[in-house]
Formats: C-alpha cells, structure tokens, sequence
C-alpha cells in the first residue's frame, strides 16, 4: 500500500483483501436501485484496480438482472488523467528523489480488459508548473488551492458529458474537493459537510433529472456500511486534507 513520503506511490490493491474492497463497493453501487453508466478512474494503479473490479461487478449484476429482450453489452472504465493524484511530492517523489507517474492508457489496456479505449481525457495531465499561472490541470507541483480548482474543472467536464449516473474512482484529497465543489462552496473554511475520508468511503450527491439549475443534494459522505469486517467502522485508513479535518484546525 502507499505511506506518504514512502511510497509505494503506484501500489496495486492487495490480494485478497483489496480486491474484496472494491468488489463490495461495486455490490453497494450495483444494488442501489441507480443504473450507473459511467466509471472515471484516476490512473494510478490502485484506482485503476478498484475502477476495473467495480465496472466487472456492475456488469456482472446487470448481465443476471436484466430481460433477455434489453440486455446490453455493459459499460467499460474511463481513464480520467484529471482525477490524478495531487501533485505533490509527499505523494509522488521517493526519498532519492525519483518520481513516479501512473501508466500510460496502452499500458493500462495491457493489464485491463474494461478499458474504454476511445475515451480521451476532459481534462489532461499538464507538464510540470514551471511558473505561478493558475490554470485548471493537473500540473507538478500542485497547491491545495490547485488542486481544488483542477477537481472542480474536471468534475464539471463530467457533468458536460454526460447527464447520466456516474461513478468516480480517485484519491482522498481529490474527492474532497469535488464533494466540496458540489456543496457549492470555495474553501473548506467554508464547507460545512467535508471531513476525513474513510478506505473504501462512498459520498453520494444527487439532483432531480434535467434539473441543471438545482443545488445537489448530498445523500452520503464517506458512508462504509457497504465495507467488510473492521472496515466498516470507517476508522482504518481514514486520511485527510489538513484543511477539512477538525483536529489540525
């Protein structure tokens, strides 16, 4: 697993737990009575990992729910650069110095089969911020302030192309700051919902259809109910932002 300032920073789930993680999300999602019809998954390998067991899960699911009459071939996983992990070296960049970087799409079609290899990024992996311009993309190195805008772009990228549910794999700093995006606020001084997010934490906001002028509704934060054994508590793993956690405050 990955240990700030240790590595591994492009660690795999661990068998078997991990993978049991990722399929009972999956189960959550499967059973909640919301088809989904889109997987976004940050390129990292653990995310990647996750991704490809819950689009498996949903599809199996659908394949024995569904009528014979209005089966469809499933849904694939959506390789989204914008969802990468904060560009920081406590979470990037070992102790020689050396930085890694997730792998590439072809790469990833090598060890996944649930690839949507036709999807293309909204919102791409920048090159290195060699100045103090602020723009939306991932870009090395990364502020919080950064990061929170590039979420937010890429969330909203989301919400352009589809209207559809959808599902979004990433790393705790990062759908931190999507969930702030979507309770409508700045700055987590001012986030009245936002806090420490649980391994394996689900956050559910919705909205009626259609209904693009109307303030999202947040229906879980962080929920574990779904996870296994001491998991479920919501204790192990927990991590956060500085900045959304009461006790650094």
């Amino acid at each position: 697993g990955l240990i700030e300032n240790v590595g591994n920073y492009d660690s795999d789930l661990a068998i078997p737990e991990g993978y049991g993680h990722a399929k009972a999300m999956g189960q959550r999602l499967a059973s909640s009575g919301m088809p989904i019809k889109h997987v976004f998954s940050d390129p990292f390998l653990r995310c990647m990992r996750t991704g490809d067991l819950i689009v498996q899960t949903l599809n199996e699911y659908a394949a024995k729910s569904e009528p014979e009459s209005t089966k469809t071939k499933g849904i694939s996983l959506k390789v989204e650069e914008g969802l990468t992990e904060w560009q920081v070296p406590s979470l990037l960049v070992s102790a020689d110095g050396v930085r890694t970087n997730p792998k590439t799409l072809k790469e990833h079609q090598k060890i996944f089969k649930m690839i949507d290899a036709s999807y293309q990024s909204l919102n791409p992996q920048g090159t290195d911020r060699f100045d103090l311009t602020a723009d939306f993309q991932p870009r090395f190195p990364e502020t919080e302030a950064e990061l929170h805008l590039r979420c937010k772009h890429t969330l909203f990228q989301f919400l352009k192309f589809t209207s559809d549910n959808i599902a979004i794999v990433s790393h705790a700093p990062c759908v931190q700051s999507m969930a702030m995006a979507l309770e409508g606020v700045t700055s987590p001084a001012d986030s009245n919902i936002v806090g420490p997010w649980s391994l394996g934490g689900m956050t559910l906001f919705s909205r009626p259809a259609n209904s693009k002028e109307e303030k999202w509704k947040l229906e879980l934060f962080s929920d574990t109910s779904h996870m296994p054994g001491e998991y479920q508590l919501g204790e192990t793993g927990k991590w956060s932002l500085d900045s959304f956690d009461p006790a650094k405050k």
